[in-house]
């Protein structure tokens, strides 16, 4: 049992505890509520990050600040290499082309993104306006037989024909390159029995990426078209099935 030291000690603790618990009391007016827990300060949500710029001319293939030459085989390869970067997996890419490269260099680069796990293409380039347009690129690696083909031979021509193969129709290089307008109606009316949502679209590496994107944009955005995307093809031969990368 304590002694009466110890009370004395026990005695003045109980003491200071209530005078520091009338103190506290004493500071907040009648009736009011309890201290609040201290707050801190909100953390702002980091800002997804956005995909690198991608420019590609006749001799190089630039993403953000790297850039790989366009020269022999392998392209596709050589900018997969450059896509292993923040902003491209999962995301909607965006390709500034020049009018005068190789529709299979334009081709190389779709394949590179597919590979990477973009979400989606969409290909900028000038109009022979001056204009910038948009083309929307299709990932996919199948079409339905019906889907149209539209392939500009190394003549000029315009070949159209449906996917799974059969007749083609040929409209002859008109006089200042391929005849945009005649092309137009042949693609207009192979895809009147076909619903597939995508065009089939290519040309000979004697012809340039513009050529190809002029017919491109002006075929999905023709009045009454069915398809509203494009797959590049480096390869066809009219009238034949089309093989798919």
């Amino acid at each position: 049992m304590p002694g009466p030291t110890a009370w004395s000690w026990i005695a003045a603790l109980i003491l200071i505890a209530a005078g520091c618990d009338r103190d506290e009391k004493s500071n907040s007016p009648p009736g009011a509520p309890p201290p609040a827990a201290p707050s801190f300060p909100a953390v702002a949500p980091v800002a997804p990050l956005a995909p690198p710029e991608i420019i590609v001319d006749s001799n190089h293939v630039a993403v953000g600040k790297e850039q790989v030459p366009t020269a022999d085989r392998g392209l596709a390869e050589r900018v997969a290499s450059l896509l292993a970067v923040p902003g491209i997996e999962g995301h909607a890419v965006d390709v500034v082309t020049m009018r005068n490269v190789k529709p299979s260099q334009v081709e190389a680069v779709v394949v590179a993104l597919r590979g990477a796990k973009a979400s989606s293409a969409t290909l900028k380039t000038l109009t022979r306006e001056g204009t910038t347009q948009k083309l929307a690129i299709s990932f996919s690696t199948s079409t339905p037989a019906c889907t149209t083909v539209a392939w500009i031979a190394k003549d000029a021509a315009i070949d159209v024909w449906p996917a799974g193969g059969g007749v083609a129709k040929r409209v002859i290089r008109g006089l200042a390159g391929p005849d945009i307008t005649l092309g137009l109606e042949a693609i207009g009316a192979r895809q009147a029995g076909c619903s597939a949502p995508d065009l089939v679209i290519g040309a000979d590496e004697a012809m340039t990426w513009g050529l190809v994107f002029d017919l491109a944009t002006s075929a999905l955005q023709a009045p009454g078209a069915r398809a509203s995307e494009a797959i590049l093809v480096t390869s066809a031969t009219p009238g034949r099935p089309v093989e798919l990368k």
